[in-house]
């Protein structure tokens, strides 16, 4: 073959080769269109299946939300419910005997369900905003929280707690309330629960009715770990009493060392815990995790009232709280080697 040949051949190879590249192009322009388009089909696809969720969710928040608010008249129904009962049992009671054994039973009675107004705060900053009056009822499984005594009468609470999920009542300190009035001080009271026992009137969760929740600490290294108490270095400037002795455990300018637990809000001098006097602090109250517990802080009218319903209420938590109902699992998770 001679070199002519060879140059024709040459160029019969290119002109193929051209060819092919520019129908492989032309190709290549096509798949591209095609996969613009089912690109664009599924995109309106997702934005069509997004539609649908966020539809979808919204009819579940609604149907949620009357069922809670169904949940919320059925609770208020029930403690009426009992309060008849228990009215219907003392009557039958008195007209068959008036027995001290009778009188005695009533007394009981009367603690199984007890009413009567206290006030909340509107907002956290109670010294701002003040407190808001509400009507309370106390059943034999549920706190109920009313705005007035028509909506008592018409089963239409704001706020219902779950009386199993209640770890502990006490009176508060200065220490505990730093933005009451002092004067209020000895007419508060603290009621500690998990949040999962609360439920709240919807239209209620965004207004200032809400309570202020358990004051969180940040996650940081030093907490002194005690009988289940997680304690906390901390002073106090203000009047706080320690729950372990009667000894001052503030002072203005120079407060002694103090410990706080994270958990159940103790606070006792950090010389209890030093002195290794182990006996003298009592075990947490709490059996659970404190980023979901919260507070509320109750207003009664006088000191004596307060006393009163943090004795009633302490009766209460002992026989139907957490502890009562978690008793058993509580036990077995420390007889458990996991």
């Amino acid at each position: 073959m001679n070199r002519k040949d060879l140059r024709e051949t040459g160029k019969g190879k290119s002109k193929i080769s051209n060819a092919d590249l520019r129908r492989k192009e032309k190709d290549l322009k096509k798949l591209q269109q095609e996969l613009s388009l089912e690109k664009d089909k599924y995109n309106q696809m997702i934005a069509n299946y997004q539609k649908n969720i966020q539809e979808l969710n919204l009819q579940l928040n609604e149907e949620i939300a009357a069922k809670q608010r169904l949940q919320m008249e059925l609770d208020s129904k029930d403690a009426d419910l009992e309060q008849l009962q228990l009215k219907l049992s003392s009557m039958n009671s008195e007209t068959a005997s008036l027995s001290s054994a009778d009188n005695e039973g009533d007394e009981i009675n009367s603690d199984c369900v007890f009413e009567g107004w206290l006030s909340i705060p509107s907002k956290q900053n109670i010294r701002r905003h003040g407190w808001k009056k509400q009507y309370v009822v106390v059943s034999s499984r549920k706190i109920i929280f009313y705005n007035s005594d028509n909506d008592k009468q018409n089963s239409d609470p704001v706020i219902v707690l779950d009386l199993c999920k209640v770890f502990h009542v006490r009176s508060v300190s200065q220490g505990d309330v730093i933005r009451a009035d002092s004067k209020d001080i000895p007419r508060i009271f603290q009621l500690l629960y998990a949040g999962e026992g609360e439920a709240r009137k919807t239209d209620e969760q965004s207004n200032a009715l809400d309570v202020s929740s358990i004051r969180n600490f940040e996650d940081k290294p030093g907490y002194i770990m005690h009988k289940g108490h997680e304690f906390l270095n901390i002073s106090y400037h203000m009047p706080t009493t320690c729950e372990v002795c009667p000894k001052p455990m503030w002072n203005m300018f120079r407060p002694p060392p103090a410990l706080e637990c994270r958990r159940c809000r103790i606070k006792v001098h950090k010389d209890h815990l030093e002195r290794k006097e182990e006996d003298t602090i009592p075990p947490c109250k709490l059996h659970y995790d404190p980023s979901y517990a919260k507070e509320l802080l109750l207003l009664a009218s006088s000191h004596d009232e307060q006393k009163q319903w943090v004795s009633r209420l302490s009766r209460k938590i002992q026989k139907c709280g957490f502890k009562a109902n978690n008793s058993n699992a509580i036990d077995s998770a420390k007889i458990s080697p996991r």
